[in-house]
């Protein structure tokens, strides 16, 4: 069993055929089902079911598929580490949207200080998807929203970000004073994807004070949610981060709503356990954590 056994195996996977991958990998499809072959019989299991002419994940091979995301990640780290050793060198950084949007620029600037011969390769994803690439290693560090269940990650608190409900100055609950939580009944929320923690934080905080609310849109972009609240369209629920040049400049307005004063949530580093922290990558984490004392939303 090699590194070439994993990595074809996982060209297999993101190409979908036998055919794509050797063609990607630039070697003959026989040179790929025979690699695919010998990973089945030194393991003894099936990788791949074979219907109607596509390949489909066992669950064996689903399970392999991760730890070979993992180990050829780290094996191209080694490698990046050691025979780039005076080369420009990279660090790969996953933020959440709040995170990529509205602090990653500012660290960034602060890091190049320091280190202006290092790249950055940068992720800007939602907390589920940021953790599945630590896990994978496709990523070195993520800036993550809530809390993490995997033990396999460490996870490093940074600072503490108010959620807000917003929504445009002409809409109905910027004119009410004295906002409660029942007043948001049958409204039209703009919400964020499955797998925001905006979203799954809002709405637990929903369900425990039993009160629903018609979700109108699901949309990844914060900037087309804002945009959408700016013509009417509903409420959401947003950072304060990301609202805050907006409601200064009238375009946008933050409802207080009784009982949602102390609706926060915690932004995280995170990185697995085993997870090698060179000079550059410590530095980063340092600077990270100086930007949770200088920062307060």
């Amino acid at each position: 069993m090699t590194i070439r056994h994993l990595k074809i195996f996982i060209s297999v996977v993101d190409n979908k055929t036998m055919s794509n991958a050797a063609k990607k990998l630039f070697i003959s499809q026989p040179s790929v089902s025979q690699a695919i072959r010998e990973i089945e019989e030194y393991y003894n299991i099936m990788l791949f079911e074979r219907l109607s002419q596509r390949l489909y994940l066992t669950k064996d091979g689903e399970n392999l598929l991760k730890y070979s995301r993992y180990i050829v990640g780290t094996f191209d780290s080694m490698e990046k580490e050691f025979k780039n050793k005076h080369s420009n060198i990279y660090i790969r950084i996953g933020g959440s949207l709040t995170f990529g949007t509205y602090i990653l620029p500012n660290i960034m600037e602060k890091f190049e200080k320091k280190y202006n011969n290092i790249d950055f390769k940068i992720t800007v994803d939602n907390t589920k998807k940021i953790e599945e690439k630590i896990l994978t290693n496709e990523i070195d560090i993520g800036i993550v929203e809530g809390e993490t269940q995997n033990t396999d990650i460490i996870k490093v608190p940074l600072l503490k970000d108010r959620l807000v409900i917003v929504c445009s100055t002409s809409y109905e609950l910027a004119k009410k004073e004295n906002i409660n939580l029942k007043d948001l009944c049958g409204k039209s929320m703009i919400a964020r994807e499955d797998g925001s923690k905006e979203r799954s934080q809002f709405q637990k905080f929903l369900n425990q004070n039993n009160i629903k609310v018609y979700c109108k849109w699901n949309c990844t972009s914060v900037e087309t949610i804002k945009n959408a609240l700016k013509k009417g369209q509903g409420f959401s629920v947003l950072s304060i981060m990301a609202v805050k040049d907006e409601i200064e400049r009238n375009e946008l307005k933050a409802i207080e709503v009784e009982g949602m004063e102390n609706l926060y949530r915690d932004l995280c580093l995170i990185y697995h356990k085993n997870k090698f922290l060179n000079e550059e990558i410590n530095y980063f984490i340092n600077l990270c954590k100086e930007f949770n004392q200088d920062n307060v939303f």
